[in-house]
């Protein structure tokens, strides 16, 4: 008598479970859900509705800012996506965004991450920013054809080496690192912005060939000769006037020898470098 009951009970059951799961719906993180939801205009006051295929597709850009998000799951459906940025999460794996051909820009600042592999192959990003992060090595960015802003500040990085191939960049922030050789630094030819304060640096001879056009910041370092970019300002200031007349130059914090104080720093102004040794002068002025 007891035996017809266990059928549909065990139907309640499964029905049950498949209706929590269509209800979970593509994005494990509920918190990237409700940010995502709240982009598709007919669902986002209703959690109830099911967001589909479609509805993600027709996503191009998403911000969502200190929002608690730790899985990216899910935006691997958003296919269109251009523009993300996730600043102040708790992201630490970026697999699930690995196959988004058409981002553009995206930022994730102040998350948990460790490596930038995943997303190292997207060819239409234009601009990365993965400060204050626990990044200790760089993959291959050969990949990364149209990239022209690069932002890795307060990470643990000490080899530069893969950035040598970004021959697109104009802007460049390696500050509060442990970067100690930037040799593979002097191929980028078209740097506006380079910002290297607050790492363990001592040469800067290979800046020579391609100083920056705009602003060098190279405070807390452990600088004592500035002798290549004197006459790299020389060479510019008598020539092609490219960088001399227009490089503002930031060198407080350095060990700087009595020539350079007494002789390069003025040679250096003569040329037209402005200069600004002072300590906490450097923070708003190297903002792009």
């Amino acid at each position: 008598m007891r035996q017809p009951l266990i059928v549909p009970l065990l139907m309640i059951a499964v029905s049950g479970s498949l209706a929590g799961h269509a209800l979970a719906g593509p994005f494990p993180d509920k918190n990237l859900e409700a940010a995502v939801r709240a982009l598709v205009y007919d669902k986002k006051d209703d959690p109830s509705k099911e967001l589909t295929d479609e509805d993600l597709t027709k996503i191009y850009l998403l911000e969502a800012k200190g929002k608690g998000i730790r899985d990216l799951t899910g935006l691997e459906k958003c296919i269109n996506l251009q523009l993300i940025d996730l600043a102040g999460n708790e992201i630490s794996d970026l697999a699930p965004i690995k196959d988004l051909k058409t981002l553009q820009s995206l930022t994730l600042a102040s998350n948990k991450i460790t490596d930038l592999a995943p997303i190292a192959k997207i060819a239409a990003l234009q601009y990365l920013e993965a400060s204050h992060n626990q990044i200790r090595t760089l993959p291959p960015l050969d990949a990364l054809v149209k990239l022209s802003a690069l932002y890795l500040a307060d990470n643990q990085i000490s080899d530069v080496t893969p950035i040598s191939t970004l021959k697109r960049l104009s802007s460049l922030d390696l500050s509060g690192n442990q970067i100690t050789c930037i040799e593979e630094l002097g191929e980028l030819s078209g740097l506006s912005l380079l910002r290297l304060s607050g790492n363990k640096i001592k040469d800067i001879e290979s800046l020579a060939a391609h100083p920056p056009s705009s602003m060098l910041l190279l405070e807390e370092n452990r600088i004592k000769d500035l002798g290549p970019l004197v006459e790299a300002a020389k060479a510019d200031a008598e020539g092609q006037q490219r960088f001399a007349p227009f490089l503002r130059l930031y060198l407080a914090g350095n060990p700087l020898s009595d020539e350079a104080k007494s002789k390069q720093l003025p040679a250096l102004k003569t040329h037209g470098v402005r200069i600004d040794i002072q300590e906490g002068q450097s923070e708003t002025a190297a903002k792009p």
